[in-house]
């Protein structure tokens, strides 16, 4: 028998919510895995609502306690920071933002070197929030903090009886540029002396670990789960607040041609370029018509691509698509959801695998069909030609044939928009709650025997 823990320490890249200390709402980097983190305490709090929450986010100025946040799911939660910027390892003398030549060299290449500044910083920094916490059970959200606890217990940070009475679950979002990582993980699970299970979100990244030498026995997949009933809950709201007009009108998007979106952090590996340059196809055979694209996310920036909201800007211009292209200013929650509400078609052309994809699954929710790239989580649960269409990365030429397809055949958006959405009600928060519940719950101690 296995019990849940009656306290949680989450490890995640950032998260929502009000300081209580102040009233005001805490700034938030969005993210897929902010909002996984978010979907799981959501979760949590309808199973295991006296489960006591510790959150220790990345990239703040300062180590240490921040403060008691109130999660938007009503959970009082003691809320920690690590310090992740490293300027003087990783800053481009150009462009202020993170090298990524630099960010690759020390969080891969330099991955076993003892000397390494970063993952020692990380490594200290880590083990005194897990240690000031007090909560020897942690949902570890990606794999730097993961790597990092591991690294405490290489580098005696960790003693031994300390990193013995942690039992982590490491949850694995992303695979891209990660391979040394992996390997060092692979090498460390037959050395630690913490309970370390594994969660691969899609089977992308399952078999990415295995391939670095993880024990198949040691991860499973689980695909991320979404509150699919609240999530269309808010899609009847916005759609009967038609809040989408309010978005078109605010950006001086034309109301003339169905609208093609593209909602995703503006960061390269996207695809934000590929959507653009398919467009342009289109435009010049003349297949555009009246159709517009609008792309959100503004502001949701990378720290190693700071001008990529310019390049963006930049190339629509180039390209001539001014009336057709528009990159929409800053959304609220609500104008996020309506983008959905007022799309013909959804677009994620992501260069890289995506590890899931929440917004495919929002977009399909709401009857949208989906255009995707065939790898990573989406190959996975999307079905070519009846939930979805799946187009090769990188090739915008199959991206425009893939767009005209849906604009000009009201049959097959129909069929996609059926099929999509039947798939995406399969991804609610129970099957991945229960998966995420097992793993992390603690086996009862045996009773000893009476005479």
């Amino acid at each position: 028998m296995a019990v849940f823990p009656s306290a949680l320490h989450v490890l995640t890249y950032d998260v929502r919510g009000v300081m209580t200390a102040t009233g005001k709402v805490k700034p938030t980097r969005q993210t897929g895995l902010v909002q996984h983190t978010h979907q799981f305490l959501a979760a949590m709090v309808e199973h295991h609502p006296h489960t006591e929450v510790t959150i220790t986010r990345t990239g703040t100025e300062r180590p240490g306690f921040m403060g008691t946040l109130l999660t938007p799911e009503g959970q009082r939660a003691e809320l920690r920071g690590v310090a992740t910027a490293f300027p003087q390892y990783l800053a481009d003398p150009v462009t202020g933002g993170k090298d990524p030549a630099r960010v690759h060299r020390y969080y891969e290449d330099l991955i076993d070197q003892d000397t390494n500044p970063i993952w020692e910083s990380l490594a200290r920094q880590y083990t005194e929030q897990v240690l000031a916490a007090r909560t020897p059970d942690l949902l570890v959200q990606n794999i730097n903090p993961l790597v990092a606890l591991l690294k405490a217990e290489e580098f005696g940070h960790l003693r031994p009886e300390q990193a013995e009475r942690l039992q982590i679950t490491g949850v694995i979002h992303d695979c891209a540029q990660m391979r040394a990582r992996f390997g060092y993980l692979a090498s460390r699970l037959d050395h630690t002396r913490a309970r370390v299970r594994l969660i691969a979100v899609s089977e992308t990244i399952r078999q990415a670990l295995i391939d670095a030498g993880v024990d198949p026995h040691a991860v499973v997949r689980v695909f991320n789960g979404m509150d699919t009933g609240h999530f269309l809950d808010q899609l009847a709201t916005v759609r009967r607040e038609r809040v989408f007009e309010q978005v078109r009108v605010r950006s001086r998007v034309s109301d003339q041609g169905p609208v093609v979106l593209l909602s995703a952090r503006r960061v390269p590996w996207k695809g934000h370029i590929d959507l653009i340059d398919a467009v342009h196809y289109l435009h010049t055979n003349g297949d555009l018509g009246e159709t517009v694209v609008v792309i959100n996310g503004a502001g949701l920036l990378d720290t190693r691509t700071p001008l990529y909201e310019q390049e963006l800007r930049e190339r629509i211009q180039r390209k001539g698509l001014q009336e057709h292209v528009f990159l929409l200013d800053a959304l609220t929650p609500a104008e996020v959801v309506s983008c959905y509400a007022g799309a013909y078609v959804a677009v994620h052309p992501s260069r890289e695998p995506e590890p899931f994809g929440y917004t495919n699954i929002e977009a399909m929710l709401a009857g949208v069909p989906v255009i995707t790239t065939a790898h990573g989580g989406p190959a996975e649960y999307i079905d070519h030609a009846h939930s979805g269409l799946l187009v090769p990365p990188c090739d915008p030429p199959a991206l425009a044939t893939a767009l005209h397809q849906v604009l000009s055949d009201p049959a097959l958006r129909d069929r996609l928009s059926a099929g999509g959405r039947a798939t995406a009600l399969t991804f609610g928060l129970k099957p991945m709650f229960a998966a995420y519940a097992q793993t992390i719950a603690r086996p009862t101690p045996a009773k000893a025997s009476q005479r």
